[in-house]
């Protein structure tokens, strides 16, 4: 069987694109709720949910199987399935925009906002996150995106990066590359890409969203405008200038930032 994670950093369009999966797998709109993700859990799962119900990954499915992760390569919870990991599809954000995402995300107050954001900055991503084993944004992304690296716990693996703001501009071509990657289809329909891509619109999303009822209204937002190469000076103008200070004086971030088209 082949196992493929469905990697990144959070915000950075992990569900999305595992929607968009999900669409083309069943080949109709997935019935999920924010809550709970519906069916998308079963066409493809998060591995943390799942592993909070005692359930494991069908490892012995005659299918593909894609499921998501936000953990490092490294972390325990991956040791069950070093054997059999064939795929490694990486989202990648400008983490600019991952900023304001993850903000909205945690609900950070109006008062602590721009003191959340010089943290995000000087911890490279939300320190909490590290703790847990999703790592910064920089060690995410080297982490999964180099191949030496990723080897070294899934020796079996190819790797395939996709950037949040090629797969808004262009889903269709995007969602088609992926399918191909993850080896879901040996002849893909582009009628059915089509269809998948129309099930999974963002502002679909976002009114499934607004219409459940299942969920509490205060804890609503989690499909956002999906935004892109945002101005930090909302925060404050100190919160700009020391982003651009990061990349100009931080190498790694900087060099990453560059490689995938984020240094400015």
């Amino acid at each position: 069987m082949t196992l493929a994670w469905i990697a990144s950093y959070p915000r950075s369009g992990n569900t999305w694109t595992r929607i968009l999966l999900a669409s083309y797998l069943q080949d109709d709109r997935p019935d999920w709720r924010v809550k709970e993700l519906g069916s998308l859990h079963d066409a493809v799962p998060d591995l943390y949910d799942l592993f909070l119900q005692g359930r494991t990954l069908p490892v012995d499915s005659g299918r593909p199987v894609a499921a998501k992760t936000h953990y490092l390569p490294g972390v325990e919870i991956h040791e069950p399935y070093r054997p059999v990991t064939r795929k490694v599809l990486f989202l990648i954000r400008n983490p600019r925009d991952v900023l304001p995402s993850v903000e909205r995300m945690l609900r950070i107050s109006p008062a602590r906002r721009t003191a959340f954001a010089r943290h995000f900055i000087e911890h490279r991503g939300v320190e909490a996150w590290q703790k847990i084993g999703f790592g910064s944004w920089p060690q995410s992304l080297l982490e999964w995106t180099t191949p030496a690296r990723v080897h070294r716990y899934f020796p079996g693996a190819e790797t395939y990066t996709v950037r949040y703001e090629d797969l808004k501009q262009d889903t269709a071509g995007c969602l088609y590359k992926m399918v191909d990657f993850l080896g879901f289809d040996s002849h893909i329909d582009p009628d059915r890409i089509q269809r998948a891509v129309d099930n999974s619109a963002l502002e679909k999303l976002r009114e499934t969203e607004r219409r459940d009822k299942s969920r509490d209204p205060q804890l609503r937002g989690f499909f956002g405008q999906g935004l892109s190469d945002q101005s930090l000076t909302g925060y404050g103008d100190d919160v700009e200038e020391a982003y651009q200070r990061l990349l100009r004086e931080d190498e790694e971030f900087g060099g990453l930032a560059e490689k995938f088209g984020y240094a400015r």
